[in-house]
């Protein structure tokens, strides 16, 4: 089945039951198969202190139309910022670049070539 990021906030709040999730809390990825990965890239503008406290990831199987979902403390992301791949940094449209892992071995970790491996799966929620 296919789904978008509005679709996937809906189903989402649906099973939180109420309006927890928003377009500017929430980033979305679809399964890439042929890397088995899910991939984000988020604005550093997001992880400043007062901003959000929380950031919300989901992340969408197609085949199987199971859709995860990850709650990450900014504070999270701010202290291990040397741990992941930063695109443009010190620039106006600077982005943490994810590649999280859907293999059984490295689930939900962090793939990208000059990262530190950093693992996300504390943060998924039922």
């Amino acid at each position: 089945m296919k789904l978008d990021k509005k679709q996937a906030i809906a189903r989402r709040n649906q099973q939180l039951g109420g309006a927890v999730l928003g377009v500017n809390n929430t980033h979305f990825a679809v399964l890439n198969k042929n890397r088995n990965i899910w991939w984000f890239d988020l604005p550093i503008t997001r992880l400043q202190v007062g901003q959000y406290e929380w950031m919300h990831l989901l992340l969408h199987t197609p085949e199987s139309d199971e859709l995860l979902h990850l709650k990450i403390t900014t504070v999270f992301m701010r202290d291990h910022l040397e741990g992941v791949v930063v695109r443009n940094a010190g620039k106006r449209k600077s982005t943490v670049s994810l590649e999280l892992s859907a293999d059984k071995d490295s689930f939900l970790k962090d793939m990208r070539p000059n990262g530190a491996n950093l693992s996300f799966a504390t943060f998924l929620q039922k």
